[in-house]
């Protein structure tokens, strides 16, 4: 996973995410209503020595081996903590403050994408409500009318 591809993925947040692979036709590929913790984005790896920084492991580690392996720049979840759903090596896994997704991984740059659309295109909706502006047409991300204020705000904004 790139760093872009990975910054995408936090700042849009699980629940575009999980959106993404519902329009795709993937569903049951995350956990919500975690308690709350620190986001990350990775690459799986399912052993030690696949894991590059930046990765996150899935591994049942005891405490001590997995704070050394945090140090190094991994994240790390626990197999047992994943309820059920299965990641492959080489997913993406997406965890934010409260929930957890795996990407297939032959759609993490696609997912990516059209997550951090749809997160931008939920901040120019808030942002013209917040200005005053009505959001009726601007709520199908397709209409014209969406589609020109949109490409304008993104110009005014640089996004």
């Amino acid at each position: 996973m790139t760093p872009q591809t990975r910054d995408k993925l936090l700042h849009a947040g699980a629940r575009p995410v999980i959106a993404a692979l519902a329009q795709r036709g993937l569903k049951g590929r995350a956990i919500t209503r975690l308690p709350p913790a620190d986001p990350f984005a990775g690459t799986v790896a399912l052993t030690v020595e696949a894991c590059r920084a930046g990765g996150v492991l899935v591994a049942d580690l005891a405490a001590p081996a997995a704070d050394r392996l945090r140090q190094r720049g991994l994240s790390i979840v626990a197999r047992r903590d994943l309820r059920g759903l299965r990641p492959e090596a080489g997913d993406g896994l997406l965890r934010d403050r409260d929930s957890l997704v795996v990407i297939p991984a032959a759609l993490v740059e696609e997912v990516a994408e059209a997550a951090a659309e749809a997160a931008a295109f939920e901040e120019f909706t808030a942002d013209q409500v917040a200005q005053g502006g009505g959001v009726y047409g601007l709520h199908i991300p397709s209409g014209e009318r969406a589609k020109q204020a949109f490409a304008q705000w993104r110009r005014l904004k640089g996004k």
